[in-house]
């Protein structure tokens, strides 16, 4: 039996190495960081739920709130890149620069780095990895208009400067009570 030959198995490989499965564009869609190479994408689509305890001691969820998307990006930046593009990444992160995620599943708009958490390793000697961490933006519109006057109660009627009456002595407190009790306070 014959083992098949390491090269056709190389070659067959090699085009998926060209295409970027998981990509970084502006708003613009034009592609940034292309020197960074994704190694992993973790996606988290989730949602809060709300959950209200009853008097049997059950637990009912009557709705959900979904929250923003966060996205966990693993890259490696390559010797002959890695200052320039990550100085670029740094750029992004500090002036808050929104960036679309496109991965296989879909395309993420909206997104802010988060964190950039990087690793030099001594066992990688000609790369560097960075953790990014990045959270969807969500826009909300506000909503006015124009509130109604509340109605003008008829009932209150102007009776100008009022003088007050003083203040009746306080009743004697417990600790008075018993003090007169013992003789102590007369």
């Amino acid at each position: 039996m014959a083992l098949p030959n390491p090269l056709n198995i190389v070659s067959t490989l090699l085009p998926s190495y060209a295409v970027d499965y998981v990509a970084l564009f502006d708003q613009n869609y034009n592609q940034i960081f292309r020197e960074a190479r994704a190694i992993k994408a973790v996606v988290k689509e989730q949602a809060k739920l709300m959950e209200h305890p009853l008097e049997s001691g059950a637990v009912i969820t009557d709705h959900r709130v979904v929250l923003p998307i966060e996205i966990d990006l693993s890259l490696v930046l390559a010797s002959t890149d890695y200052v320039d593009v990550y100085k670029s990444i740094r750029q992004y992160f500090y002036d808050a620069t929104l960036i679309v995620v496109q991965t296989k599943a879909g395309i993420y708009t909206n997104q802010l780095i988060a964190a950039m958490p990087h690793e030099e390793d001594p066992t990688m000697f000609d790369a560097v990895t960075i953790a990014l961490s990045l959270k969807q933006v969500q826009f909300a519109t506000a909503q006015y208009g124009i509130v109604p006057k509340a109605a003008t109660n008829s009932t209150i009627v102007n009776r100008g400067t009022q003088q007050g009456t003083p203040a009746t002595p306080a009743q004697s407190t417990v600790l008075e009570g018993i003090g007169q009790y013992f003789g102590v306070i007369p």
